[in-house]
């Protein structure tokens, strides 16, 4: 298994890296995505800045290690940039006010409604949908799950203004920010690292602070998945029950938040079963099967709270579920050109199941069929549809960042956009590209813990050629690998005895 992840890793991480050499893609003011090719220029750039950034951090590794007195200013700088971080996010959602609508706003009012505990405010209020709140909450249960942790945030702090939500992602990105840290310390215990570039990598990822006036689970969740991917590090390797359990309480938040957590839930259930097998003995099947044991505990942790919350709420306000809104649209969608993109929310797909068209979900499956057909007997241009699939997401440096905000109405934040593309390409080129010589030259001593962040970098990339796109989707996916960057290059040589991976 730990073969296969590699050779899929580096084949993942090949066409990424790729894409993002051949192709920009940027989205306009209609969220129609419009895709590029990189000059020459453009290309030797961003090689050469990327390369820069790369030596510029190893040289400031080797001057702030040396002595006690160097470590010492290295964490003040850290301390000092991170102070930073958090005025520039304030700022940043106290100045950019960006409307709220769509999902996060039917959201953050049925938190409102879930806290103040009066049905009648906004159970009724259309969606944009052109149905109600409750029938929405009807066709995307998930939307209860997220709403219901919404609701603990107004708890706590006593105020239910769907802007302290903005607040909650700020406080997500720092949990980010500490988890690639705590994750990379991890690593370190196995190669020799340096936090300098990866600590670099997610602090000027400009996107992520700038989604924080999104108001959706899409930064929280992340950063409670990466806390949880270093408690399950924590676990293998202390054995102590209360790592996992850890682990299991903040992946239960993090797939209410977000379901596409479950990537994560799944490469943690890889990475425990490769450490299982790592470690089996046949005089012991008994830790073996408790092992199992554990592992089952963790699932029903991570997945129970999410169920028993949306089966209150769907008690309490009389739903039905069979009335849900059918995936496999989503998947449709993932295989159909859409005036925004391939594969992109297409509405003349979405809204017969909004107007509860009948035998709607078996329409889907025949037209999938079809079009898997279509797909099949084509190769010339399924292999064009879904470079372009793969070039509007993971060539969108953005990742919906300056649509998110609406910033095309603002001339003097859009002059930034081209900068912010820019440099947002080369430090995902940077990611990609380093990750690969790192796991290329450790083949022979990779460990569990780098395959297990390949692992969710795989699943992200995989799910997503077979789900609805969106730039905005694959931010997990790419933070991931960030930990990899962490471990040293060496001089790059190639033992040809030692070729395959064992």
């Amino acid at each position: 298994m730990k073969k296969i992840i590699y050779i899929i890793g580096i084949i993942s991480l090949l066409i990424v890296t790729g894409i993002n050499l051949i192709f920009t893609a940027k989205l306009d003011l209609s969220e129609h995505v419009i895709i590029n090719y990189n000059n020459i220029f453009y290309i030797i750039s961003i090689i050469l800045v990327g390369i820069l950034i790369y030596f510029i951090t190893r040289k400031l590794d080797k001057k702030l290690e040396k002595s006690e007195k160097e470590k010492k200013i290295r964490k003040n700088i850290f301390i000092a940039a991170l102070v930073i971080y958090i005025i520039l996010s304030i700022l940043w959602i106290i100045l950019v006010r960006p409307g709220i609508g769509g999902d996060s706003i039917h959201v953050a009012n049925l938190a409102q409604t879930f806290y103040r505990g009066d049905d009648n405010e906004f159970l009724n209020n259309k969606t944009y949908a052109g149905i109600t709140l409750k029938e929405y909450i009807e066709k995307y249960p998930q939307q209860i799950h997220l709403a219901y942790v919404y609701k603990l945030a107004f708890k706590m702090t006593y105020f239910d203004v769907i802007a302290i939500l903005r607040v909650v992602n700020i406080i997500g990105n720092l949990a980010i920010i500490f988890a690639i840290y705590k994750i990379c310390n991890q690593l370190s215990k196995q190669y020799k690292t340096s936090t300098t570039l990866p600590i670099i990598l997610i602090l000027t990822c400009a996107p992520l602070l700038m989604l924080t006036t999104f108001i959706y689970g899409d930064i929280p969740s992340l950063g409670l998945s990466l806390f949880a991917v270093y408690y399950i590090m924590k676990y293998t390797q202390s054995k102590k029950i209360k790592h996992i359990v850890i682990a299991a309480i903040l992946t239960a938040f993090a797939y209410m938040m977000r379901m596409n957590s479950l990537i994560f839930i799944i490469a943690t259930v890889v990475y425990l079963i490769l450490n299982l097998i790592k470690e089996f003995n046949k005089t012991e099947w008994k830790k073996s099967a408790i092992n199992l044991i554990i592992i089952a505990i963790y699932l029903i942790i991570s997945f129970v709270p999410a169920n028993l919350v949306e089966n209150y709420y769907f008690q309490k306000y009389n739903l039905d579920k069979n009335k849900g809104y059918p995936k496999a649209s989503f998947i449709l969608m993932a295989m159909e050109e859409s005036w925004r993109g391939n594969g992109w929310y297409n509405e003349p797909i979405a809204e017969p199941a909004l107007h509860q068209k009948e035998n709607i979900e078996n329409e889907y499956k025949e037209k999938i069929k079809e079009r898997v057909k279509y797909l099949s007997k084509n190769i010339k241009y399924t292999a064009d549809f879904y470079t372009k699939k793969l070039a509007s997401m993971w060539g969108e440096n953005t990742y919906s960042a300056f649509w998110n905000n609406n910033i095309g109405e603002n001339k003097i934040l859009k002059n930034a956009e081209n900068p912010v593309t820019f440099y947002q390409k080369v430090t995902l080129l940077l990611i990609t590209s380093s990750s690969l010589i790192i796991i290329i030259q450790n083949r022979k001593k990779l460990s569990l813990e780098v395959i297990f962040l390949l692992t969710i970098f795989i699943g992200g990339f995989a799910f997503h050629i077979l789900w609805e796109a969106k730039s905005r989707y694959i931010i997990p996916y790419i933070i991931a690998l960030i930990p990899i960057t962490s471990i040293h290059i060496s001089n790059f040589k190639i033992n040809k005895k030692e070729d395959v991976l064992k």
